[in-house]
């Protein structure tokens, strides 16, 4: 089987950092001394639920040390380091799951992603929410898949695809799970290709969007997308789209569609339309020889932006080709990061020079700009990133080259003084809830 996520015969390499990742070897440095250890309640149940919420941590940011296998925790609202964790291997990537209480690391060169709990979360008691503020912890639960690559999530599930390995006969495959899969070291549900592929995938329920490569091409990309159903915990093939899209590479989902950025457009798959398939044209929205190579989607937002060299390209389902954005981005920068923001009220794009551009999604006009980083500090191999909660108005940019990060308001257009490290972060990850009042109305 290609994906696992339980104990299995491994070699003894993975099998010791695995152990480790499960509290053997692993390190866990606690240094606020107001932390709960993990799995500990401090909290009285039969108070009168009188809780500050004010004193108690609603987010967290964690920070993957560069070239390492250590994650810093970090409290979001004043910057204080909570904790340091040592994991199973060098981290390449860092990513929310679903519900935004635990962090994926993608190990991709060790063929492993390792999952921490922030140790930041909320329950409902009924009458009232209640606040949780413990001590971040590395899981137990696991995936172990050969270069896992592309991760995509919506409110409930996560999908990881793997590309496989062409030099070791390793086939492509997905493992699809949600939170409670990585609270409780549950069961991922898991599809297996019958070759290697630079592939894509989405979780729709109980439904699979994945991508599909003829095995004899001559491309490690894909150029259709299947259906796939859930069966106990493995994905059948249900159909395969008429519609193609070669040289696929970027997918994301909305409320009703998921789009696969292609050579020739943008494929958008309505499953409010039992699951229908058209194409939305390059068009002259995009220079010559330009394609989507990825793309940005949200449940509050109709439509998708695509990223395609450097710039960004509106993706209207039902429209023939892609669309300009009204006011397109200063021409000597490219786009580096994206996202939806403020629960899909903005879409803001930081650009290579260390700016941040702020659309408003209601009507695309760009409703801000500001500068926020120095990108000329960067060294060789080193890029911009951008952190975005899925509510608020903050949002965050990451500089390897001035070892900081920056807090952003978008709506304010306004940044406050950056964070310095004595180390070098390669990535962050936002974890927490919404503190009360953060909430918005939206009208899209």
């Amino acid at each position: 089987m290609l994906l696992e996520n339980k104990l299995k015969p491994l070699s003894a390499i993975f099998l010791a950092l695995m152990l480790g990742a499960c509290g053997g070897d692993s390190e866990t440095n606690i240094y606020a001394q107001d932390v709960a250890e993990p799995g500990h309640d401090d909290h009285d149940h039969d108070d009168d639920h009188d809780h500050d919420h004010e004193e108690t941590s609603s987010a967290r940011l964690l920070l993957v040390e560069a070239g390492t296998e250590l994650v810093h925790i970090f409290e979001a609202a004043d910057g204080d380091e909570v904790a340091e964790l040592t994991l199973p291997a060098p981290i390449n990537y860092a990513y929310p799951v679903a519900g935004y209480r635990y962090a994926a690391f993608v190990h991709r060169n060790d063929n492993w992603v390792s999952f921490v709990d922030g140790g930041v979360w909320i329950e409902d008691h009924g009458d009232h929410d209640h606040p949780y503020a413990e001590a971040p912890a590395v899981q137990d639960f696991f995936l172990d898949g050969v270069r896992p690559t592309h991760y995509t999530f919506n409110d409930e599930q996560v999908a990881v695809f793997y590309d496989g390995n062409s030099e070791t006969g390793d086939v492509a495959g997905v493992a699809t799970f949600d939170a409670a899969a990585v609270a409780e070291n549950g069961m991922a549900s898991t599809l297996s290709f019958d070759t290697h592929m630079h592939g894509a995938a989405q979780a729709r329920g109980e439904h699979l969007l994945a991508t599909i490569r003829d095995a004899g091409s001559a491309s490690t990309l894909p150029d259709k997308v299947g259906l796939y159903h859930l069966h106990d915990t493995e994905y059948e093939l249900e159909m395969v789209f008429g519609e193609t899209c070669p040289g696929l590479h970027g997918s994301a989902q909305n409320e009703d569609k998921i789009f696969f950025g292609c050579t020739d457009g943008v494929l958008v798959i309505d499953e409010s339309a039992d699951f229908s398939a058209t194409k939305v044209g390059n068009g002259e929205a995009l220079v010559e020889g330009a394609r989507v190579g990825s793309l940005r989607a949200h449940h509050h937002v109709a439509e998708a932006i695509g990223i395609a060299a450097g710039g960004l390209v509106r993706v209207v389902p039902g429209e023939a080709e892609l669309q300009a954005l009204p006011e397109p981005l200063h021409e000597e920068d490219s786009v580096v990061a994206s996202e939806f923001a403020a629960d899909g009220e903005f879409f803001v794009a930081l650009t290579s020079e260390g700016a941040l551009v702020v659309l408003d999604t209601h009507d695309w006009a760009i409703h801000g700009e500001l500068s926020v980083t120095d990108a000329g500090q960067l060294g060789e191999g080193q890029s911009l990133k951008l952190v975005v909660p899925p509510e608020g108005h903050h949002v965050y940019v990451l500089n390897p080259g001035s070892q900081s990060l920056v807090a952003v308001d978008v709506e304010a257009l306004e940044a406050e003084e950056p964070w310095n490290f004595d180390f070098t972060p390669l990535t962050a990850v936002w974890l927490g809830y919404a503190e009360e009042g953060e909430e918005h109305d939206h009208e899209h």
